[in-house]
């Protein structure tokens, strides 16, 4: 049965998650509210990829527990976690799309994997999720003819085409230039409203976010250190903030990984 409206999409009570020896998640708490836009932001390594996984049961939390729409996602069977995620759109890093199929193929696959719905059917779905971003005309191209953009473009087609009620974007904006990532910003904006979505973006771009995203968590040393709308968080005083906020190269988080020192590694292979 699906939760109440008003309750969150996504809920984190005290997640711990480590790589091996390296923990990645300390202690993080959060909450995705329904039919809003919600960012995942932090600096390159800090686990925004890895928390997606993590809601989509891809990985298991070492403590603590996730909940998309009520449900417990790490006591799942497998039949319930795949009828989960089949609830849930997800834009890949540059699109991720199948390169033996062309435009149509690529949105028309989960379709054809999920359901038996009849070929008319199909068709008309994909047309009308083609148009929705733009490149019904492209429907016969092959994923080596497209543009940067463009791909980004047919993944969110392919994303939306299960009428999901969760989306998640991983790095949507991530090597785009200008045009397509403003096409890529008001899309999400449009598609969020006009299918009443849940959507989570990770990202680092703060420009784009903050024209996007109606709430913002931002991720550092393994737990949230700051949440709140865009604008907010322009303002919020708190060191790791400010660093991320402002693209400052000082601050909390280093810009050399932690090594032995310096004098002593450029020694070494002269002893």
């Amino acid at each position: 049965m699906q939760a109440e409206s008003s309750s969150p999409h996504i809920v984190m009570k005290q997640v711990r998650f480590s790589r091996g020896e390296r923990p990645i998640f300390e202690d993080v708490s959060l909450s995705v509210p329904r039919g809003k836009v919600t960012a995942i932001m932090g600096p390159s390594g800090t686990g925004k990829t890895t928390l997606l996984r993590l809601v989509t049961g891809q990985l298991q939390a070492d403590a603590g527990h996730i909940e998309v729409d009520g449900q417990v996602v790490d006591r799942l069977g497998l039949k319930d976690l795949y009828a989960l995620r089949k609830r849930i759109g997800f834009l890949f890093q540059a699109g991720a799309l199948l390169t033996d199929l062309d435009v149509y193929e690529n949105v028309a696959f989960p379709l054809r994997e999920h359901t038996r719905l009849p070929e008319a059917v199909i068709h008309h779905l994909v047309m009308m999720r083609l148009q929705s971003v733009g490149l019904r005309g492209a429907a016969r191209l092959m994923p080596a003819e497209l543009s940067g953009g463009m791909a980004r473009r047919v993944g969110l087609a392919r994303a939306i085409v299960m009428d999901p009620e969760l989306v998640l974007y991983d790095e949507p904006f991530a090597g785009l230039d200008p045009i397509s990532m403003g096409v890529i910003v008001r899309l999400i904006r449009q598609v969020n409203e006009a299918l009443g979505l849940t959507s989570v973006i990770v990202s680092h771009d703060i420009e784009e976010v903050s024209q996007v995203a109606d709430w913002a968590h931002i991720i550092a040393d393994g737990r949230i250190v700051a949440s709140g709308t865009p604008q907010e968080l322009h303002q919020e005083d708190s060191p790791w903030v400010r660093q991320f906020m402002h693209r400052q190269s000082d601050g909390p988080v280093p810009f050399h990984m932690p090594a032995p020192d310096y004098v002593s590694d450029l020694m070494e292979v002269g002893e």
